[in-house]
């Protein structure tokens, strides 16, 4: 737990450690107004360390703000480690555990403060985030390239994605061990699902655990984005003391217990703002963490030479009133309001000013106007510009925001009667029994349709007794793969559909055929579909032949059956059929029939027995 005081502590015992996220060096380094803004938060940062006389800088991901940084932000970069990282001072921390299971593409497999070609005074420790992710040929991040120079400790990257095996470095000073895990960023999704699926693995040291400090830092969604876009924080084990979150750049850096875990979360937040959102605007911290056997204190200590920022958003339809919006030009007048709401944020920034020396003067302004009615909407960049001189970001000081209506659509209606009865029933029964009496109680007026009762009282089972988040996409997707295994049972096969379609053929063909067997004397009878002809042959067996052409008499339609005695008085023949046989070419019209295929094959049997001179070929002609 926090602890405050200092009294029984002995500085000998004590492990100090910056804690900082989200960097961002070369963030914006070619606009001349905001390029050196994210390398003097940087340099005040180490400047921090140096006086605070810091046994290490723990970093939580995202140094860089571009996976290949320039070479002017790796120089700069360089150049300040260099400066404040490197001394004379000896560092006091021992490394306990496997030095080359720990860090990634360090010189000599060990510690850069163990390397006697480099005199390192304030060790760094950093995880890779989204931003400076391995990438490119050879799968190499920015921090590979500090790591291999010695001036950055790269530990927490994991290559196998299908497990994850976190074994901590182990490390003392005095009296307090400190175990540290890093979890380098991973897309969210594929990280969740490697939780959920039980592949991931956090070894404790061997000893007890309660001798040592767990500390972990991550970098990964916090915020509740979706179901898998963030990593809830009951997924990361009870045994940890302390968790450093980046990636979130809010500014929550006091320290927030989570009661189900018993562990506390410290989200330091970035150090310099990379979007004009609210929560950038939020004052910029850094913390000294100080760790004493289990107990720790983590200090917050404000940034001096961050940008003003200043943010605020309006409704303009709550204006509308006030402002006369219905008469004369709407335009005009919202952005005369506009032009003195950002005098007035100019006039707020100017007292967060600390008068550090190498703190910008400009500030960010970013006035959000949500709007229902485009007629009240401006020309944004024009309107910028009356505030060239004055502001930061002139290209985006006022940005529209339409608000929508939102539907009431997918709306679960509750019968509160019917819910009030349930729950009379007993106080004292399981959410998951009232979830399963409520609907058998409403299942006349609301019957479900696609899951059963007892599915719904799992999912809420789960999510609220185990707290499991991910309850809902587990079932769900388990009824879905159930549902498919049995509809691909129950289906036919390949084979009897081939045969229900071509069932379905002769059934619509029935009727026009009936008619003209029913008008001839018949020897073979042999059934032709569009894509070819079926003959069937005086012995009964069947054979494939092109499609017969259609020989039309003299003033019949082509839906009438026309006969033709004699040889050679055919249009054309089938290829099945013998030459030397008389032939009859009909072409009938198969569309909108309604027979029974069973009548096809009486008659065919009819046929048969009236021994016939005439071979009828069908074709499906629609001309």
């Amino acid at each position: 737990m926090a602890d405050t005081d200092t009294a029984e502590k002995d500085v000998d015992n004590i492990i100090r450690i910056m804690v900082a996220t989200d960097n961002h060096l070369g963030y914006a380094e070619k606009d001349t107004v905001r390029g050196e803004d994210s390398f003097t938060a940087f340099e005040e940062i180490l400047e921090l360390a140096v006086s605070e006389d810091v046994d290490m800088i723990l970093l939580g991901g995202d140094l860089f703000h571009d996976s290949v940084p320039s070479q002017n932000s790796m120089y700069k970069c360089i150049e300040l480690l260099r400066r404040y990282t490197f001394g004379d001072k000896p560092v006091s921390l021992e490394i306990l555990s496997d030095q080359s299971h720990c860090f990634h593409n360090a010189v000599n497999q060990s510690v850069n403060y163990e390397d006697p070609n480099l005199n390192i005074s304030i060790p760094v420790f950093s995880i890779h985030g989204n931003h400076d992710d391995p990438s490119g040929f050879g799968r190499l991040s920015s921090l590979d390239l500090l790591s291999s120079t010695g001036l950055v400790n790269y530990f927490g990257r994991w290559t196998d994605l299908t497990q994850l095996e976190i074994s901590p470095i182990l490390m003392r000073k005095g009296e307090t061990k400190l175990a540290l895990y890093g979890l380098s960023h991973i897309h969210d999704a594929r990280l969740v699902r490697i939780f959920t699926d039980f592949q991931v693995t956090i070894n404790c040291p061997k000893e007890s655990e309660e001798d040592w400090f767990h500390l972990m830092v991550v970098h990964q969604n916090r915020a509740d984005r979706g179901p898998k876009n963030y990593l809830p924080e009951e997924l990361l084990p009870a045994f940890l003391n302390l968790i450093i979150w980046g990636h979130e750049h809010d500014c929550r850096i006091d320290p927030e217990v989570n009661a189900l875990r018993d562990f506390y979360v410290s989200q330091p937040g970035s150090s310099v703002a990379t979007s004009l959102a609210k929560g950038e605007s939020i004052k910029k911290h850094v913390g000294l963490l100080e760790i004493y056997k289990t107990k720790f204190h983590l200090k917050p200590l404000p940034l001096q030479t961050v940008r003003p920022f200043i943010f605020d958003s309006i409704d303009i339809d709550s204006y509308a009133t006030k402002l006369n919006l219905k008469q004369g030009d709407a335009s005009i007048k919202v952005c005369d309001f506009a032009k003195n709401r950002v005098e007035a944020m100019i006039e707020e920034a100017k007292s967060l000013l600390t008068g550090h020396p190498k703190q910008p003067t400009l500030p960010l302004i970013r006035l959000r106007l949500r709007y229902t009615d485009e007629t009240h909407m401006f020309n944004t960049i024009r309107f910028g510009q009356m505030f060239s001189t004055r502001v930061a970001n002139v290209a985006d000081v006022v940005k529209f925001e339409k608000l929508t209506k939102r539907a009431n659509k997918d709306k679960i209606n509750v019968d509160r009667d019917a819910m009030q009865r349930v729950m009379e029933v007993d106080n004292t029964a399981r959410v998951e029994e009232l979830v399963d009496r409520y609907f058998e109680e409403v299942k006349d007026k609301h019957p479900l349709k696609l899951l059963h009762s007892k599915a719904l009282a799992e999912v809420t089972y789960r999510m609220v007794e185990r707290s499991d988040n991910n309850a809902a996409d587990h079932i769900f997707k388990f009824y879905n793969e159930k549902a498919v295994e049995h509809l691909m049972e129950t289906l036919p096969s390949i084979e009897n559909i081939n045969d229900e379609l071509e069932n379905f053929r002769l059934r619509y063909k029935a009727d026009d055929l009936l008619k003209m067997l029913d008008a001839s004397d018949l020897k073979t009878a042999a059934y032709a579909s569009a894509a070819g002809s079926k003959t069937i042959n005086n012995d009964g067996n069947s054979s494939l032949a092109p499609k017969a052409s259609t020989a039309k008499a003299s003033g019949r339609g082509a839906s009438r059956v026309g006969a033709a005695r004699g040889r050679g008085t055919a249009a054309s023949t089938s290829a099945a059929t013998t030459p030397a046989k008389p032939k009859l070419n009909v072409s009938v019209n198969t569309r909108n029939s309604s027979n029974e295929p069973q009548g096809l094959m009486d008659a065919y049997n009819k046929g048969r027995r009236n021994k016939g001179k005439v071979v009828y070929v069908v074709s499906d002609d629609s001309d």
